[in-house]
């Protein structure tokens, strides 16, 4: 038995809220959400996917540069190449096997997994030092100017993220993730950033596979209009929840969800 499409909203707000407060742009949550509870194919679930990720990750990006959590210089350096990967994959996934790009890419996260835990070891020893009588620059997140080596990984982070969102029709939330982890950005930076990568990340995708079929856009006002208000009203919530907490739960939440995304690549 599946869900009615007029409960699309209340599945959307439940979503909003988590990729408001956790990051991401939701692509995986939404594809598996419509195909799974609500009996929507697979081709317009893709689509209507993208197109809901647009209005979710602006109004949560907008909320999150109002209460400091974005870093612009860091994150449009994962933009430049996001945009680049979501137009090289939307060409590569009429050549390359759906099967064969899902194993690559839980390849891929499996690495990515692995380079959090180290990222955040890293993070866990300098703040050990700085508690020792070390001060801690407050910008230290953001180089200016960025260090050439900061650039590439970051293009490179964000070509993954662009890639996998066009061949696989998802935002590209796990790269992102893990590149603006090992970037040495705060957990609520990470969120912050991310949702404004992932805005322009979907604007492309939704270009580039625009021509693959059309959109539904009752479906697409009935799921934005739970995400938005669950985006706008996640950071709220988030100023309640205390930093450190975040901290301890944010690590190994997407640790666990990456390795769980990458496994589910196998299958």
């Amino acid at each position: 038995m599946h869900l009615p499409i007029y409960l699309l909203p209340e599945a959307g707000l439940v979503i909003g809220l988590l990729i408001s407060l956790m990051g991401g742009g939701g692509g995986i949550f939404y594809v598996g959400m419509l195909t799974g509870l609500f009996a929507i194919s697979m081709d317009q679930a893709v689509s209507v996917s993208l197109a809901t990720i647009i209005p979710t990750t602006l109004a949560a990006s907008i909320s999150h540069y109002r209460t400091g959590n974005v870093k612009l210089k860091t994150g449009f350096i994962l933009v430049a190449g996001g945009m680049v990967g979501v137009v090289t994959g939307s060409y590569l996934v009429t050549i390359i096997p759906v099967k064969v790009l899902k194993r690559i890419f839980g390849i891929f996260l499996l690495v990515m997994g692995a380079g959090m835990v180290i990222s955040r070891k890293k993070k866990q020893v300098k703040e050990e030092i700085a508690e020792n009588g070390q001060l801690e620059d407050p910008n230290a997140n953001e180089i200016n100017p960025v260090p050439w080596v900061f650039i590439i990984k970051g293009l490179v982070f964000g070509l993954l993220g662009g890639l996998m969102s066009g061949m696989l029709g998802v935002s590209g939330t796990p790269p992102i993730l893990a590149g603006l982890y090992s970037l040495g950005l705060s957990s609520l930076e990470v969120v912050g950033t991310s949702v404004m990568i992932l805005f322009f990340i979907a604007v492309t995708g939704v270009v580039t596979h625009s021509a693959i079929g059309s959109l539904n856009w009752l479906l697409v006002f009935l799921l934005a209009s739970g995400t938005i208000t669950g985006a706008v009203l996640g950071p709220l919530l988030g100023r309640r929840i205390n930093k450190k907490t975040l901290d301890k739960i944010y690590g190994p939440f997407f640790v666990i969800f990456i390795i769980l995304m990458a496994i589910s690549m196998f299958f």
